[in-house]
């Protein structure tokens, strides 16, 4: 390893400094579960045109950097994802490392120091077993949660103490009474049988010398809760149970360790049912006074019994559920007595509610994103999910929110019995806490709304793993959702260690031909409502999240080590879709979910789409094969970036001869077959003049589904055929995105008219089937910050950039901002008279070119933006 001396160059860039030093962990915890983690920084200057040239990295066991191992200077204009250049970290082990960069004025000075600690790396450092009551397993339906308790005695000052916690099912835990973390729903959902996470949490702060109390409630989750339509249980497993580990050192240099073990007792107490899809039950007159604490009087509590350690278990990567916002609804009574409540806009969460009243009383919430015709919660489309909270006080004030659940809902109602006070009602809003990372704002207010709903759409479904929908019994990881989304999605919040946590999943279930189930995590599905669809084994655009969204995390956020994590299960996909092939190259040959939800299908069957799915499949094989070629050249793949390039020109070729024809007559034919290469290039331009035109001829409605709406748009301003391309976006009627801003939509819906223009919910014809949030149509936020604001990644992770605005519609003005992994990069421009004026920031350590948009030329000559602001001035171009 190469060792560096701090004073070995003399800090000569005095300008710029190196910041943000960070990790591929994302969790926020105390500890990484990556035993060489990978490294990211960011540039901060206020110079024009600085550049990283290289950088060193030094790693040492105390911050004071005595005897570092370094990386020594390293060539490079990157600033993520570099490797670890020390030894790999041991279990619980803490290091120290920094960074400087050489600009183009030399060496900056070293950066403040990071600090990293190891989680638990091997099932050897875990003492704990899984501890759960007996005579909870083997329920058939939703009953009391447990309640686990250990006391222990602590004989000196804890200085330092790590609990290392999950369970099977969802925990809340505490530590002498008081909650280890803001964290929810943990340890989250992912493919249980090959992989558990768990949290490490700092809780020196908790503990007291002498007695404590180590505590835990364990509800069902998604481990043993209801899952899918056919609101199945035990998927995973017919018991709870909480492993926890928790390391204390003392003043006096003495280690104390607690773990689950057959020491724990447990019980039963206020919650007396909990699930995801039906709510919560909670009675505060059985809740035990007292049992979070130590001395609590537990002598009648039943022994625990042990489990065998799971498989698979590794710390938590990516941000928890936490409640990420509270909002004030508005209230009123109703003639009943019923008080409805309205959020503003559509959630996922549930209500906090301050009441008072006897004991005994009732009060009963319920949920719904819509109102029927007579103003009441429109409950139907939820199918089998009940959506309610129901608690009953023990007497006096109480403050009451649900356990081991949550809601997608704008509407409640709560019904309380007589002699009950509803105090104060907030609306706490959950998700997985990413941290927002994208905006987007123009003239029009319309449009404004939309991208505020996209944004709402991915927060509600953002929630532990990417979901279809919050608020039916469903809420499962739709490949074919997130595949359309996925751009958008890591413009908008920093989704990178939220997907990649995902992704692993895939790998983990997809199958050993390589088919990817079409949720992840795989859940059995049974019969697809409305009508059972024989699947051999996987779905066109839906198995090709596998190389999609891979590709969208790689553009976004540089880190080729994620595509090497993701490659196999990539690889893996397409080589399946190339077994599938018929001998005329395309896919033809079972049934798929093709252009799903296309506006023209029939309610009762929204896969008989007006583009042929097979053509729809085969069109998916060739962009798969081509997003796989590019990771084999990023990869350093050679061989094998040519030939899965070479099979996507065959692919391509293929679906042109048997499609061609067909593809010209709808707007997803055509925006496949340009956004996939699959159109040969002497034909591009007309099949971007049919687009147009159907464009035109439909008068600017929307006719794609789920797989052609995320194309169309690029597809028409990539031909140059913008003004089409604004047709699309602003229409206000029957389907568009603005019919739905027209019908008061806060988020996306699932279908494009899901409610008709005079207000009413077919729900007879559309079935349950009806969700007002699923993120898939927002895919359209993409566009909006790459061509209506002009802000591209050209390179990965935002080294270079496309300044390319491209006004038009009734659009005066537009502007995006992306915090990338350099800093924030922005584009504004607005028009006033005959006056275009862009101004757009590179971050440090980026370079950029400005296209500008037809009709339009600047006044100054621009060969290249170098990192800084730039303003400038276009003109209308004057015809000869």
């Amino acid at each position: 390893m190469k060792t560096s001396s701090p004073t070995a160059h003399h800090a000569t860039d005095a300008t710029t400094s190196v910041t943000g030093l960070r990790t591929a962990d994302d969790s926020g915890l105390v500890a990484t579960p990556y035993p060489m983690p990978r490294l990211s920084w960011s540039l901060s200057s206020e110079r024009p045109g600085v550049l990283q040239h290289a950088y060193e990295i030094q790693v040492s066991a105390d911050p004071s950097f005595t005897g570092p191992a370094s990386s020594g200077e390293v060539e490079s204009d990157t600033v993520t994802d570099h490797a670890w250049p020390a030894q790999p970290l041991n279990s619980r082990e803490i290091r120290y490392w920094r960074v400087r960069a050489r600009t183009d004025l030399g060496w900056t000075e070293w950066s403040d120091p990071a600090r990293v600690e190891a989680a638990l790396l091997d099932d050897v450092d875990w003492a704990a077993r899984p501890v759960h009551l007996p005579d909870d397993r083997g329920r058939t339906s939703p009953g009391p949660v447990p309640l686990l308790r250990r006391e222990f005695h602590l004989p000196a000052e804890p200085v330092s103490a790590r609990l290392y916690v999950t369970s099977l099912g969802v925990h809340r835990t505490t530590v002498n009474g008081r909650p280890v973390s803001g964290d929810l729903l943990e340890p989250g959902w992912t493919s249980y049988p090959h992989r558990l996470l768990y949290a490490a949490y700092d809780v020196t702060d908790l503990l007291v010398p002498g007695a404590n109390a180590l505590s835990a409630a364990v509800g069902d989750g998604w481990y043993r809760g209801h899952l899918t339509w056919h609101k199945k249980r035990d998927v995973y497993g017919d018991s709870t149970a909480l492993l926890a580990q928790l390391e204390v050192g003392l003043a006096d240099g003495t280690r104390v360790t607690v773990t689950t073990d057959g020491r724990w007792k447990g019980g039963y107490g206020g919650l007396r049912a909990a699930d995801l899809y039906d709510g919560c039950e909670l009675d505060l007159r059985h809740e035990p006074h007292g049992w979070q604490l130590p001395g609590f009087a537990d002598q009648d509590w039943e022994p625990v019994a042990v489990l065998p350690l799971p498989q698979g278990l590794t710390q938590r990567a990516h941000p928890p559920v936490r409640v990420v916002q509270v909002v004030r609804p508005e209230r009123r009574t109703l003639p009943d007595g019923t008080i409805a409540v309205d959020a503003g806009e559509n959630l996922t969460g549930w209500l906090r509610l301050r009441v008072e009243g006897p004991a005994g009383a009732v009060v009963t919430v319920r949920h719904a994103e819509v109102l029927d015709g007579e103003g009441r919660l429109l409950t139907s489309i939820l199918r089998g999910a009940r959506a309610t909270d129901q608690y009953t006080l023990a007497g006096g004030p109480a403050e009451l929110t649900p356990e081991f659940t949550f809601h997608g809902f704008r509407y409640a109602e709560i019904v309380t019995s007589p002699d009950v006070t509803v105090e104060a009602i907030d609306v706490e809003v959950v998700a997985s806490d990413l941290r927002r990372i994208g905006e987007f704002r123009c003239s029009d207010e319309r449009v404004n709304t939309l991208y505020a709903n996209v944004v709402r759409s991915q927060r509600g479904n953002f929630l532990a793993v990417p979901t279809d929908c919050p608020q039916r019994d469903e809420r499962l990881g739709w490949t074919g959702d997130i595949m359309a989304f996925a751009p958008t999605a890591c413009a908008t919040f920093d989704s990178g260690s939220f997907l990649d946590s995902w992704l692993t999943d895939l790998r983990l279930e997809q199958r050993p031909d390589g088919a990817v189930p079409l949720v992840i995590p795989d859940v059995p599905l049974g019969e697809l409502p409305p009508a059972e669809l024989p699947f051999a084994g996987a779905a066109a655009g839906w198995g090709d999240a596998a190389t999609v969204v891979p590709a969208a995390l790689y553009e976004a956020y540089g880190q080729s080590s994620m595509l090497e994590r993701h490659y196999a299960a990539m690889r893996a996909w397409v080589d399946f879709t190339v077994d599938h092939l018929d001998e005329d190259g395309t896919w033809s040959g079972n049934a798929q979910l093709g252009d799903w939800l296309d506006p023209s299908a029939p309610p009762e069957d929204p896969a008989r789409a007006t583009t042929d799915s097979a053509y729809v499949a085969t069109a998916f094989v060739a962009h798969s094969a081509r997003l796989l070629a590019d990771t084999d050249r990023e990869l350093g793949r050679l061989d094998d970036a040519a030939r899965y390039e070479a099979l996507h020109r065959r692919t391509a070729e293929a679906a042109w001869r048997k499609w061609g024809d067909h593809a010209r007559t709808t707007q997803t034919g055509c925006a496949l077959a340009l956004a996939f290469a699959i159109v040969p290039a002497t034909e591009r331009a007309d099949v971007g003049k049919a687009l147009a035109s159907l464009v035109r001829a439909n008068g600017g409605r929307i006719a794609t589904g789920f797989l052609g709406t995320p194309f169309v748009l690029p597809a028409l301003s990539g031909t140059g055929h913008t003004a089409e391309a604004y047709e699309l976006l602003l229409n206000p009627e029957c389907p568009g995105w603005l019919y739905q801003v027209a019908r008061g939509a806060t988020t996306m819906w699932e279908r494009w008219d899901a409610i008709r223009p005079d207000g009413t919910i077919d729900v007879e014809k559309a079935g349950t089937m009806l969700s007002f949030n699923h993120y898939a149509y927002g895919a359209v936020a993409s566009w909006l910050y790459r061509s209506v604001a002009g802000l591209r990644p050209t390179a990965p992770g935002y080294r270079t950039l496309d300044i390319a605005p491209r006004p038009g519609g009734t659009l005066t003005s537009a502007e995006a901002s992306v915090s990338t992994p350099y800093g924030t990069a922005s584009v504004a421009w607005s028009i006033s008279g005959d006056t275009l004026a862009v101004r757009a920031v590179l971050p440090p350590g980026t370079t950029g070119r400005f296209s500008a948009p037809e009709g339009w030329r600047c006044a100054e000559t621009v060969d290249g933006l170098a990192a800084g602001s730039h303003s400038l001035s276009l003109r209308p171009v004057t015809s000869p």
